[in-house]
């Protein structure tokens, strides 16, 4: 795609996570990869660089281990979410394709988001049944409901807002999972 003046046009996030995992023979979107990475990250977890691009290859299904050309950008993947979701302006965004896609696009790569962060939340180990609230139940609920996407016959604004609705709850209880468990964490103890 090119703009008017035959300059490539800009590709979305989305669009550039997107072709790097196809052209690496990704099964999964990258929505998929945020939403596990952000799971993940939301326990408190971190992971070194060998160990995220060992686990975004698997989660996405690669072939191969992820190539020299895309690691870098995958690298910066990891970077780039921490540092959004960790922000103090609260200004984390799923990463979806825009609202240009076809409705059933947008809906599956916010399936596979929702199940992306379970995933990712288990994966970590890291939290125990114990730790798990009724607020924290509640949304993991939300998201496993999610992760089986909602089917429309007929798309119209009702389908629309639903859609832009369901994001933005990911969205804020995303967030809130983040802050909830790396807070916890950082909390002082008395010795």
């Amino acid at each position: 795609m090119s703009s008017p003046d035959n300059r490539p046009a800009k590709l979305s996030r989305f669009d550039l996570y997107s072709n790097i995992a196809l052209s690496q023979g990704a099964l999964a979107s990258p929505a998929a990869m945020q939403g596990w990475l952000i799971g993940y990250l939301s326990t408190g977890a971190r992971l070194t660089k060998e160990q995220w691009l060992a686990e975004s290859a698997e989660y996405l299904a690669l072939p191969d281990a992820w190539n020299d050309k895309s690691k870098l950008p995958i690298l910066g993947f990891y970077q780039d979410e921490l540092k959004q979701i960790q922000g103090q302006d609260l200004d984390y965004t799923l990463l979806m394709p825009s609202d240009d896609e076809d409705f059933d696009v947008r809906m599956q790569a916010f399936s596979e988001w929702a199940k992306g962060f379970l995933d990712g939340f288990g994966a970590s180990g890291r939290i125990a049944e114990a730790d798990i609230t009724e607020d924290v139940m509640e949304i993991l609920k939300h998201y496993d409901a999610f992760s089986y996407g909602i089917e429309a016959d007929d798309i119209d604004e009702d389908s629309e807002r639903l859609f832009t609705e369901l994001v933005e709850h990911a969205r804020v209880t995303a967030l809130f999972m983040f802050y909830h468990f790396n807070q916890a964490q950082q909390e002082p103890k008395l010795h």
